[in-house]
């Protein structure tokens, strides 16, 4: 049996216990970054279910992460916020141990403005430490948070934290970090690659992770299994999307990537698209709407050069064709990366329709999950 608490944006301060509803917060902590959830009390069942809000950036913790010691440095990750509510999402945070000065601790980034980092700098970076923060209503409002309330946080040591997990961090790839909340144990962690570590209900973890992955949105998950309380925390970076052309086509692609909160770039400059393509990551996309063979076959080449995570081309099976006897003569035989015709057989006709077709392929290729029909499945319709 799973029980599962989601945790959301704080737009009041309380918890509606009765009615279902839970209010919380949006953080982002140690390149775990949560995004916006509603957490609603399933009658029928019994249990609670998470409806997923927006998504939001890696990249503000990110550097923090990179440059980080692993010696003498501890993860902070949020397992519960009640009550108290930010007038944005910009926290995150690790606490790290300058290796020239051991008994100095510094935190890069903010839990809760600051009012949490004198106990965070007083926690063991050796030991796994589940933390309790109290906000009273006056600190809240010294640092310009909404209301009081509390927050629980768990703070382990950067060494726990399986090497892979970190690494897919660094590319930008999505991953679910799991722990017991308590600090005892180890962590796991899932990934498009697959996992790493180990909990004790261990396939069962995994399950849940990869329903989290699925569904394709940050957040902060607790969970019960068997008997013990684990926190699922998801970091699935934010897509920035090259289109490379222009006209109608090209615009029904940028509008429904950035009504997917994708960060869009729209341009027929070769040299542009280049230096795109160079510091794209597992999580960014390149679709090439342009048939000039100018423009869309070095752009086609520079994508397979770089690791961008989706490579999308527009245009008949003759034309992809023709590209792909252009790439051969330029020495990218291996272009399996590419998707040409772009997009899923969704019966499009018009530009809106293709680019709903387009998203769609993204989606099923980022998250590693064969399309199909909602119908043809058995399971709940947001796992």
């Amino acid at each position: 049996m799973t029980f599962t608490k989601g945790h959301a944006v704080a737009r009041m301060c309380q918890i509606d216990e009765n009615g279902g509803r839970s209010f919380g917060i949006e953080l982002k902590a140690g390149g775990c970054l949560f995004a916006a959830t509603n957490t609603t009390a399933n009658q029928t069942h019994g249990a609670k279910s998470t409806a997923y809000g927006h998504p939001v950036l890696m990249e503000a913790v990110r550097d923090p992460l990179r440059t980080a010691t692993i010696f003498g440095s501890s993860l902070v990750r949020v397992i519960e916020i009640t009550e108290i509510g930010l007038r944005d999402g910009t926290e995150g945070a690790i606490v790290v141990t300058d290796p020239a000065l051991p008994n100095t601790r510094t935190v890069r980034g903010s839990i809760l403005r600051g009012i949490a980092d004198e106990q965070l700098l007083a926690t063991d970076p050796t030991r796994r430490t589940p933390l309790t923060v109290i906000v009273t209503l006056p600190q809240a409002t010294e640092v310009g948070l909404v209301c009081g309330g509390r927050a629980r946080l768990l703070v382990t040591p950067l060494g726990d934290v399986p090497t892979e997990a970190l690494q897919w961090f660094d590319q930008s790839a999505p991953v679910v970090l799991i722990a017991a909340t308590d600090g005892s144990g180890s962590d796991m962690a899932v990934g498009l690659q697959g996992s790493v570590g180990s909990v004790g209900p261990h396939h069962e973890a995994e399950a849940i992770a990869r329903q989290i992955l699925r569904r394709g949105f940050s957040g902060a998950q607790v969970h019960v299994l068997e008997g013990r309380e684990f926190v699922f925390n998801a970091a699935l970076p934010v897509t920035n999307a090259l289109i490379v052309g222009d006209g109608p086509m090209a615009a029904a692609v940028k509008a429904q990537g950035e009504l997917m909160g994708w960060k869009v770039e729209l341009t027929e400059d070769l040299k542009a698209a280049t230096e795109f393509c160079q510091r794209a990551t597992a999580a960014d996309a390149v679709i090439v709407i342009s048939h000039d063979r100018a423009l869309d076959v070095p752009v086609l080449a520079a994508a397979l050069d770089g690791p961008a995570g989706y490579i999308g081309a527009m245009g008949s099976r003759s034309t992809q064709a023709i590209r792909a006897a252009a790439l051969d003569a330029i020495g990218h035989a291996n272009h399996d990366r590419i998707h040409g015709p772009v997009g899923l057989d969704l019966g499009s006709r018009t530009p809106a329709e293709t680019a709903v077709a387009i998203a769609a392929e993204f989606l099923a290729v980022r998250r590693g999950a064969p399309p199909a029909s909602l119908s043809a499945h058995t399971g709940p319709i947001h796992g």
